[in-house]
């Protein structure tokens, strides 16, 4: 099944496709799928570098600049 089987849903404005999509997303997402001991490590390396303030941050405004130039 691909978008072209829906042809209304792809004259939809692009903001409410990605509301749909999230909603598909979500929809799928099972909160007792289980997380590798890998995967586990690296988002506990992460949070410990962002909670001691290892990792740079910026502002939203940045991140919004950052997204409209690619």
């Amino acid at each position: 099944m691909t978008l072209a089987d829906f042809p209304a849903l792809k004259r939809l404005p692009k903001r409410e496709r990605l509301k749909l999509a999230e909603e598909l997303w979500f929809s799928g997402v099972d909160d007792t799928l289980p997380v590798s001991t890998d995967h586990q490590r690296i988002l506990n390396e992460r949070w410990n570098t962002y909670q001691s303030g290892r990792t740079k941050r910026i502002s939203l405004s940045e991140l919004e600049g950052r997204l409209a130039r690619k």
